[in-house]
């Protein structure tokens, strides 16, 4: 009897405890602002696919920064729910979400990193990264699944990454499927000698009938940073329910000089390179007249690279056809020329359509929602986040928009 009571003291206690949770969030927790996409010029139709995912912190004067997940779009804002689940794992991003609802049984056990995910009409692909620590060495492992939509069958298996005891570290960036065939794409982190690294960008061809890796090998490599140069490669941006039989890389070169007082660099190249899934060569693209620029935004949709670059005012947009290895027609977007565009993930083509967005807005800085048309440079539509309220701008805030999805 006395083991029932223990159990029923230890339900008890964990009860109280979530219980106290609760009443002490909803006694502490003030109401989030709303936010809203307010349209400037422009057809508001443009936007009502768009969804803007983010993160939001109120008085960030105080120097911490304790950020709430929130969700923008034509209809408003919705904030992640003060749930002790959701305060503990947080909101996944939209992509993710519907993955889960309509796939819930594929979708278990699995984490919220877009780019281990890919999905078309037939397959929903995952693949992630997998440490197992040992007293002498560390050994890595991809774990693998992959949903056939027609019959609604699940192939989950793991496999040891070869050569893994050269392996410092590795993580994926990037999954794609051709037919039967799947594509992991990692950035590999390589032990040489006397504890020097080189990074490479790496494939894994996986024959997922067979459960095995068919091929793999390094795309592109780079050393360790080296007396005054850093060196660094990264995977073009595309959309993740988009399948790629092309991959584009940007390899930049910087060159630092050091003194007693502060170290400098300067960009010194860049390159462009993409490789091909179905022949698995990597081929130098030339690029005439692109100039360096290390503040320079890009995206891949399949058939042509968007370098963007903030000009001024606006956003210049380079596009460059890799069906006929030509250079389009340069067009500009106007931005407001108010500081706050970033650098990163924060602009997305889709269905012929250039979205926008300033990644960060506060009570002194807006932030900015553009859509243009790609074949023409037309501005579609042209607006900004602002608070439905104008009296709570008059709070310290920040709002920080990390993902641009379109439905």
């Amino acid at each position: 009897m006395k083991k029932y009571w223990k159990l029923t003291s230890i339900i008890v206690v964990i009860v109280l405890s979530i219980g106290t949770f609760y009443v002490t969030s909803a006694l502490s927790a003030e109401p989030y602002p709303e936010f809203v996409i307010q349209a400037q010029s422009g057809d508001a139709k443009e936007i009502e696919s768009l969804v803007l995912e983010g993160a939001y912190a109120a008085d960030t004067t105080a120097g911490s920064y304790i950020g709430t997940n929130v969700k923008i779009s034509e209809e408003g804002s919705t904030y992640a729910s003060n749930s002790f689940l959701d305060q503990v794992i947080g909101q996944p991003p939209t992509l993710i979400k519907e993955l889960r609802e309509e796939y819930r049984s594929f979708m278990r056990g699995k984490n919220s990193y877009i780019p281990s995910f890919f999905e078309n009409e037939q397959f929903i692909a995952y693949a992630a990264d997998n440490y197992q620590h040992g007293s002498l060495s560390t050994r890595f492992f991809l774990d693998l699944s992959v949903l056939n939509k027609e019959d609604a069958s699940i192939n989950t298996f793991t496999i040891e990454i070869p050569d893994g005891k050269e392996l410092d570290y590795f993580f994926v960036e990037d999954v794609q499927m051709i037919e039967d065939e799947l594509y992991v794409i990692t950035k590999n982190a390589v032990r040489m000698l006397k504890d020097h690294l080189y990074y490479e960008e790496h494939i894994y061809t996986i024959d997922v009938a067979n459960q095995k890796i068919s091929s793999d090998e390094a795309i592109i490599q780079v050393s360790e940073e080296q007396k005054d140069i850093r060196s660094n490669v990264h995977l073009v941006p595309t959309n993740p329910t988009q399948a790629m039989e092309q991959l584009i890389f940007i390899k930049t070169d910087w060159r630092f000089t050091e003194d007693e007082e502060s170290r400098q660099e300067k960009l010194i190249s860049q390159e462009v390179y993409s490789y091909d899934l179905h022949t698995k060569e990597t081929t130098k693209i030339d690029v005439p007249g692109l100039q360096l620029d290390e503040n320079r935004l890009y995206y891949f949709d399949g058939s042509t690279i968007y370098f963007m670059s903030v000009a001024g005012e606006d956003l210049a947009v380079t596009p460059y056809s890799l069906v006929d290895h030509q250079v389009g027609q340069l067009f500009r977007v106007q931005l407001s020329g108010k500081e706050g565009l970033m650098h990163g993930r924060t602009t997305l083509v889709k269905d012929g359509k250039l979205y926008v967005v300033s990644p960060q807005m506060t009570s002194t800085m807006d932030s900015e929602v553009v859509v243009a048309d790609v074949k023409t440079g037309e501005t579609l539509f042209k607006g900004q986040l602002a608070l439905k309220d104008p009296s709570e701008k008059k709070k310290n805030f920040e709002l920080a928009i990390h993902e641009v999805y379109v439905k």
